[in-house]
């Protein structure tokens, strides 16, 4: 579940928006000395870990990671403020929206199980009485539940209406309070009379709705509650603890970006979609089996149902993509109203990492962190420093040539929309806006179909002055994307200053 804005910086899907808002692990420690390449830290991650919270970022921190089946874990902070109680690998955070990658795997178990199809038409495991969940001739399948197509709303209740001009600190009150009492039969009966945004199955948006409706779907498939099925075929397995049912003592207290304690959401409902709570030793234990991938279930979690790894894909909630030296990385992330959550796993490098704080709105924060801990312990590809060398050289002049160039000496590297995007946004934060300008446009030139490559180059245009440019290319993104409300506001706010 994603409750926190996201930054204007982060990369997205096409039609996902910007501001929207996981027994096999060996308990040996994790030799780091022989990896670690980019840091002379004995504990890199350790250091990132202690760093974050030093800084004020978290009041909590915990990492677990997984390399080469064994692990290591770093712990800084507290996660009860009066208490002073220490965050350690037993304690227990709220993972938001990394639980429908749960969901997604007791989906594929009973794939496996030949109880469903993926793609079987989501109504036929439901009462009569939903034929609202069809668009264009073109149903909602199981299939889209996990890879995020469905077209169904994102949240329902829509406590976003609810909040109205409600104080930041309020919102998570009045969201739980929506949520209290409110049941899977008040769902399924609000579902009846919900509409699709768009047709299934064609463009990625972030749904609650879709994994809450999968949950249900599987309760009713097997005759069994959503927490016996997870401790069944996942837990158990793996040796977890319980996802919904943690000892109090471990138990982390969330908070708000501003300071405020906040609300847990335990609300029965959303556990398929962002109510589970599990520990840094969990997630290590997930992420190793995941690793592992001798489960069949979650191999097949692991394929990409939408979309190319070239570009970005997603398979049963994971999103896959191609790093920048050609290594596939699945990942995930989750925002509740006072946690964050964020974790990763490249397969060729049997590598991965968790990490769980008790503050919310930090999903870019954690990622970041762990690019970092990956950065630290496997060091730069070397494709993308000599790069970073020609293009610094030419004031990125030329960027293509310099491209070309380089992918002669390094044809690993590997340069998709989203990663471009982050370095043009990172040249304008710097702030290095005619650098970031020539970024963009490439990005542009690569991807003329993006919405988000022209909302990007619009920025850059703005930023150098040039408010004609800018206008054009918001309309550019808005015309691939008519939900882009920021290119809205834009266009209105750049027209006005003319």
């Amino acid at each position: 579940m994603e409750i926190a804005a996201r930054s204007l910086a982060t990369p997205r899907l096409p039609g996902v928006a910007r501001r929207e808002f996981l027994a096999l692990a060996s308990a040996a420690p994790l030799v780091l000395s022989g990896v670690a390449k980019a840091t002379g830290a004995a504990d890199p991650v350790g250091s990132l870990v202690a760093d974050f919270v030093r800084t004020g970022r978290a009041d909590g921190l915990s990492a677990a990671v997984v390399l080469d089946g064994r692990t290591r874990f770093s712990n800084a902070g507290v996660i009860v403020r009066d208490a002073r109680t220490p965050a350690t690998d037993c304690s227990v955070y709220e993972i938001g929206s990394i639980s429908k990658t749960f969901t997604g795997l007791l989906l594929a178990h009973a794939v496996g199980e030949g109880r469903v199809a993926a793609s079987d038409d989501v109504r036929r495991y439901l009462p009569l009485g939903y034929d609202n969940l069809v668009r264009a001739d073109r149903p909602v399948r199981l299939i889209d539940l996990v890879d995020t197509t469905s077209a169904l709303p994102d949240n329902l209740p829509d406590w976003r209406q609810a909040v109205g001009d409600a104080k930041p600190a309020e919102i998570p009150f009045i969201a739980a309070k929506l949520l209290d009492g409110y049941t899977s039969q008040t769902l399924m009966a609000d579902l009846r009379t919900a509409s699709l945004v768009d047709t299934p199955g064609r463009v990625p948006r972030h749904s609650n709705v879709a994994s809450q409706l999968l949950g249900i779907v599987l309760e009713r498939l097997y005759g069994r509650p959503y927490e016996a099925l997870l401790a069944q075929y996942i837990e158990r397995p793996l040796g977890m603890g319980s996802g919904v049912a943690a000892p109090p003592a471990l138990v982390a207290q969330g908070y708000d970006p501003g300071g405020p304690a906040t609300p847990a959401l335990i609300a029965p409902v959303v556990r398929a979609a962002g109510g589970l709570r599990y520990s840094a030793k969990d997630m290590a234990r997930y992420l190793a089996a995941q690793l592992a991938a001798r489960d069949p279930a979650i191999a097949l979690t692991q394929q990409p149902t939408w979309g190319s790894p070239v570009t970005s894909a997603i398979g049963f909630h994971w999103m896959i993509a191609k790093t920048v030296d050609s290594q596939v990385c699945l990942r995930h992330s989750g925002g509740t109203f006072g946690f964050s959550s964020y974790c990763d796993f490249y397969p060729g490098q049997g590598y991965g990492i968790a990490l769980l704080a008790n503050r919310a709105g930090l999903q870019d924060a954690l990622r970041s962190t762990a690019d970092a801990a990956h950065e630290a312990l496997f060091g730069r590809p070397r494709g993308l420093m000599a790069l970073e060398a020609a293009l610094e050289q030419s004031r990125y002049a030329d960027i293509g040539a310099s491209i070309t160039d380089v992918r002669r000496r390094f044809p690993e590297l590997h340069l998709n929309e989203s990663y471009v995007n982050a370095w043009g946004y990172r040249l304008l934060f710097a702030p290095r806006p005619a650098e970031a300008k020539a970024l963009f446009g490439y990005n542009v030139a690569q991807h003329p179909d993006s919405a988000n490559a022209h909302d990007s180059y619009a920025e850059s245009l703005a930023t150098m002055g040039d408010k004609t440019g800018a206008i054009a290319e918001y309309r550019r993104s808005l015309a691939l994307d008519p939900t882009n409300d920021n290119a809205k506001k834009m266009i209105a706010r750049i027209s006005a200053a003319k």
